[in-house]
C-alpha cells in the first residue's frame, strides 16, 4: 500500500476516536492496513529489451543454441506469457529461477505449441457441443408451447431477474448485429424480437448455458439432457465447465497445467461408455476431488462428441497430437494412470 494511504487511513483513525468512535474496533483496523502495507514490496523490475531477455535466460541455465531464433519467438509471444512454460525446467526452489540440466529453450517452445494445438481442438470440440445444446433447446421448447416466442414468457423460467436479464441481452443482440437473417426478419416482420431459432444464433454460450439452466420446468431439462445421455443437474454443471474452458481458449489462455476453477461434477449413471476416474490423485475419486484438471474437461468432450456428432475425430486427433508431441507429461494435464484402457478411450 502507498505510504499516502496509510497516512489517509491513520487521519481517518484520528477523526474517528476524536468523535467517540470505538477506539478497539478502529485501532484493529489500522493494525490490518499497516501489516498489510508492510508485508509488500514494491515491484521494481524494469522492461528488458528481446536480445537482453535471451541473455537473462542463458545466466540462469537454459539451453539456447540457437539465439537469434530464440529472440524471433520472444518478439512474438510474450518472456510472461512462455515462463508459464518453462517453469516445469526450473531447479528447486524454482524461486531461484536457475534451469536443470539440459533445460532448452525448444522443450519450453514445443510445449507452448501443443498447448496452442490442444486449445483448437478444445475449442472446435465445444463449439459442436454449443451447437447442438443451441438446437435441443430451440426445437423442445418450440414445440412445447407451439411458438419459437416462447423464450419471452416468464413463466418458462424459474428466476424472473434472470430472465429479465437474458432477454435483455438477447434485444441488445438483435439491435447490434448485421447478420442478414436478422436485417431480413426486422425489415419484413412486426415483432421486434425474432423467433428462437433465429434470436438464439447470435447469443452467446454464457446466455445459452443461462437460459438452459434457468428453465422452469425439470422435466424440460430431463427431455434436453436425454440427448446428450446425462441428468439435466450433471449438464448444467458440464456446460458450466465448458463455457469456462471456452473463454480460456478464446483468450489463448493456458490448458496445459492448470487445475479447474470452475469443477465439474461426477455423473452416477453416464448413458455411454465412461472412466472410472478423471483425477490422477487416486485417493481422491469423482465430485469430493478439489484439484481436477484438464483431463477432466477432455473426458467430458469425448463423452459428449460421441453424442453429438457420430463421425467426430476428437479422440483420434488428441492422440495425433501426443503422437507429434511424445515429451509433453501427461501428469501436468492430469491424466489418470492406465487412461487408455479406460472404456471412453478405447
Amino acid at each position: 500500500m502507498h505510504i499516502s494511504k496509510i497516512i489517509l487511513n491513520f487521519e481517518t483513525i484520528k477523526t474517528r476516536l476524536a468523535s467517540g468512535f470505538g477506539y478497539a474496533h478502529v485501532w484493529r483496523v489500522f493494525c490490518f492496513f499497516k501489516l498489510r502495507a508492510v508485508s509488500k514490496i514494491t515491484y521494481q523490475k524494469q522492461p528488458k529489451t528481446f536480445s537482453e531477455q535471451v541473455t537473462l535466460l542463458k545466466s540462469r541455465g537454459m539451453l539456447i543454441p540457437n539465439e537469434a531464433k530464440a529472440e524471433k519467438v520472444l518478439r512474438n509471444i510474450s518472456y510472461n506469457r512462455l515462463s508459464a512454460y518453462w517453469f516445469p525446467l526450473l531447479k528447486e526452489p524454482k524461486e531461484k529461477e536457475i534451469f536443470k540440466k539440459d533445460a532448452s529453450f525448444e522443450a519450453a517452445f514445443r510445449l507452448y505449441q501443443f498447448d496452442s494445438e490442444l486449445r483448437l481442438s478444445v475449442f472446435y470440440a465445444i463449439e459442436e457441443i454449443e451447437i447442438a445444446l443451441r438446437t435441443q433447446i430451440i426445437y423442445h421448447q418450440s414445440h412445447k408451447y407451439s411458438s419459437g416466442f416462447w423464450y419471452k414468457d416468464g413463466n418458462a423460467f424459474q428466476s424472473f431477474p434472470q430472465f429479465v436479464n437474458i432477454l435483455k441481452r438477447i434485444s441488445d443482440n438483435v439491435q447490434e448485429s448485421k447478420e442478414e437473417f436478422i436485417l431480413k426478419y426486422r425489415r419484413k416482420f412486426d415483432q421486434y424480437l425474432p423467433p428462437a431459432w433465429k434470436s438464439f444464433e447470435i447469443i452467446s454460450f454464457r446466455s445459452l448455458y443461462g437460459i438452459y439452466k434457468n428453465l422452469s420446468s425439470s422435466r424440460d431439462k430431463n427431455q434436453i439432457s436425454d440427448h446428450f445421455g446425462l441428468n439435466y443437474n450433471v449438464l448444467i454443471s458440464w456446460m458450466d465447465t465448458l463455457v469456462y474452458i471456452r473463454n480460456i481458449c478464446a483468450h489463448h489462455a493456458r490448458l496445459w497445467n492448470i487445475i479447474l476453477t470452475i469443477s465439474p461434477v461426477w455423473p452416477k449413471s453416464p448413458r455411454g461408455p465412461w472412466v472410472s476416474r478423471w483425477e490422477n490423485d487416486s485417493t481422491n475419486r469423482g465430485t469430493k476431488d478439489k484439484k481436477l484438471k484438464t483431463y477432466a474437461v477432455l473426458c467430458i468432450l469425448a463423452f459428449l462428441m460421441g453424442k453429438v456428432n457420430p463421425y467426430h475425430t476428437f479422440k483420434r486427433d488428441l492422440f495425433e497430437l501426443f503422437k507429434k508431441y511424445p515429451e509433453v507429461d501427461k501428469a501436468h494435464l492430469g491424466f489418470a494412470e492406465n487412461w487408455l484402457k479406460e472404456p471412453l478411450w478405447c
